[in-house]
């Protein structure tokens, strides 16, 4: 086999394994791709910056995994570690990978930790809007709707009653759809609107969109999503009242967890960790797991309290010498001086948010 038969998807796997270095299985990189809204996951995601990949392929099974893992390791860009089910990225494997990226980089406004969630909910409401008023205009009631999602219906039905003016609001969404696109890379504009579906024409599946441009169906999909994701992005500047309705139910929040944020609340408030979990019924350990997912994806939040400043610089710099994140190769370094939670906790602060 050579380089070519490696799919966008065998390099979104290798990316995330050459940046977890062995220290992670297969399995964090499937439930990665799937956006498990776990607290491992979502540290993991922060810790090994692969925040971008999060919940960006959640049709993926594990077999897809695997099979990709396969592949590449028949190839060498991948050999086993011994005695774990880890993986390291080998020389020949990091310059395939650099290779590819520069080929087909990884587009700049894609980000399933920060748009993903957002970014679904967006694509089901616009295309049903687009396909509603593109019949309405041709006076059309036979059609069959894009989504059969019962909430994205029932939005679309409201948000078009609350709209007098169909044929005003056809030509906003219209020109918000240009204004935006045109910022876009030309692949991956095209690839948003062919994959639309109007009065006369069904849109176009991943695969077909692939075979026509001769491209990578997996890139294909993902720009596709950066498409999306970029009318999320450039929501805090944009003056257009259509974006703003679609996504004005819709919480653009980062990746903490339900329970983190309840956690967040109290720890915001003074509530040292053993109360907060007495208070909500939680081992403490579940708490500083809590407290640790936060310092990733709260650039705000001070860990001084848990641990010195000191501290923390020796940790990181301890970490960075022996070129690990493993918490027990660390604390032992460190000859015990330090909990897991202050080792997790001090390297999750060197962590800049997200990647």
């Amino acid at each position: 086999m050579d380089r070519l038969s490696l799919h966008y998807f065998d390099i979104m796997v290798l990316d995330c394994l050459s940046k977890i270095n062995g220290e992670r299985t297969g399995s964090a990189v499937f439930h990665l791709f799937k956006g498990k809204r776990s607290s491992q996951t979502i540290q993991d995601a922060g810790l090994f910056q692969t925040a971008r990949y999060f919940g960006m392929a959640p049709q993926c099974s594990r077999s897809d995994i695997s099979g990709s893992l396969l592949k590449l390791e028949q190839q060498s860009f991948l050999e086993p570690m011994s005695e774990t089910d880890t993986y390291r990225v080998t020389i020949r494997g990091e310059s395939m990978l650099r290779q590819a990226l520069s080929e087909r980089p990884w587009p700049a406004h894609c980000h399933g930790a920060y748009f993903q969630q957002a970014a679904s909910v967006l694509w089901k409401r616009l295309s049903l809007l687009v396909q509603v008023l593109s019949n309405k205009q041709r006076s059309s009631r036979q059609y069959i709707p894009v989504t059969k999602d019962y909430k994205t219906l029932h939005w679309v039905k409201r948000y078009m009653h609350m709209q007098k003016d169909h044929e005003k609001l056809a030509r906003g969404l219209q020109e918000m759809l240009e204004d935006h696109l045109q910022r876009l890379d030309e692949k991956a504009a095209l690839i948003f609107v062919y994959s639309l579906t109007s009065y006369n024409r069904i849109g176009y599946t991943s695969r077909q969109l692939a075979d026509n441009l001769q491209e990578d169906e997996w890139y294909v999909y993902v720009l596709f999503w950066a498409a999306v994701h970029y009318f999320i992005h450039s929501l805090p500047q944009c003056e257009d009242s259509i974006l703003k309705d679609l996504l004005s139910d819709v919480h653009l929040e980062n990746a903490l967890t339900e329970s983190t944020r309840k956690t967040w609340q109290m720890v915001r408030q003074g509530i040292p960790i053993q109360r907060i979990a007495e208070i909500r019924k939680l081992k403490t350990a579940t708490i500083e797991d809590h407290i640790v997912e936060i310092s990733l994806h709260e650039p705000a939040f001070v860990i001084d309290e848990y641990i010195s400043a000191e501290d923390q610089l020796q940790i990181a710099e301890f970490a960075k010498r022996m070129r690990t994140n493993k918490i027990k190769q660390i604390r032992e370094g460190l000859e015990q001086r330090f909990s897991y939670f202050q080792i997790r906790l001090a390297l999750a602060k060197q962590v800049k948010q997200y990647d």
